[in-house]
């Protein structure tokens, strides 16, 4: 990718999300339920929901010093402080910083959570190194695998980087998605989900991977959010399906951790 093309990509995704996040703001901002507060605390290894194992991989947070890449409308941040991080979060939008740091006050967690403006992860809180390093659905709008090798060099001794991706391992599935025309997602000009290639190549300079997949049928939750019976019945029934080798392929997300160990 040229330097242009990765500076146009980069506008283009400043402009998306400056519009977006100042539209989400403008909604207000409630506290965390204590139903999330518990939720994401410590949820078990065998969770059938991706979010859940991505906090079950950052587990304990307590006392942990954590660097948040694209730290979005600012809950996950907030989640961690929560669970006793100290969070450092950036995003290449203002609108979404504005976010992040409201989303803090109004949970009483402003105190542990530090900002910065900017869509690039070199620059962001230049010169310290983290316990952990995170990102919920980040890496596929950002040219990844130049940030592997980088990540690694920030992450402390026995650290370990977790990230949550949207995934596309099937290209029949992928050009029957492509043939509908109804969306349940708002996706950018830019953003490419990964594979199971691209993941490979991003662990390359860790030292072990932990990884599981998610989300068949489940996929469609976001159509039926009130009907809570209903999206526990398809994740669950995605956890049989995904047991099955030559189902993982057909999975819509993928949840990781990558670990330096030395």
């Amino acid at each position: 990718m040229s330097q242009v093309t990765a500076d146009q990509r980069l506008a283009r995704e400043i402009e998306f999300f400056e519009e977006h996040y100042a539209q989400e703001f403008a909604a207000g901002i409630e506290p965390l339920s204590e139903y999330d507060r518990a939720r994401y605390t410590a949820p078990p290894a065998n969770t059938i929901f991706p979010r859940e194992y991505y906090y079950h991989l950052l587990a304990p947070l307590q006392g942990k010093k954590i660097l948040e890449i694209a730290a979005g409308n600012g809950i996950d941040a907030s989640l961690c402080a929560h669970n006793g991080a100290e969070v450092h979060a950036y995003d290449l939008s203002s609108e979404s910083i504005k976010m992040v740091r409201q989303r803090a006050t109004v949970n009483g967690v402003i105190d542990q959570v530090q900002t910065q403006v900017t869509g690039h992860f070199d620059q962001a809180f230049e010169g310290e190194t983290f316990d952990h390093i995170l990102g919920y659905a980040t890496l596929h709008h950002l040219p990844f695998l130049d940030l592997a090798q980088q990540i690694y060099d920030r992450l402390k001794p026995g650290g370990c980087a977790v990230f949550a991706e949207p995934v596309v391992n099937s290209k029949m599935l992928d050009r029957l998605r492509q043939c509908v025309p109804y969306s349940f997602f708002d996706p950018t000009e830019d953003e490419v989900p990964l594979n199971d290639t691209d993941i490979a190549l991003f662990a390359e300079p860790f030292d072990r991977i932990e990884r599981r997949d998610f989300q068949l049928t489940s996929r469609i939750w976001p159509a039926f959010p009130q009907m809570w019976s209903l999206v526990v019945g398809l994740h669950k029934l995605d956890s049989y399906l995904l047991k099955l080798p030559w189902m993982r392929r057909f999975a819509s997300v993928s949840v990781f951790a990558l670990y330096r160990d030395k």
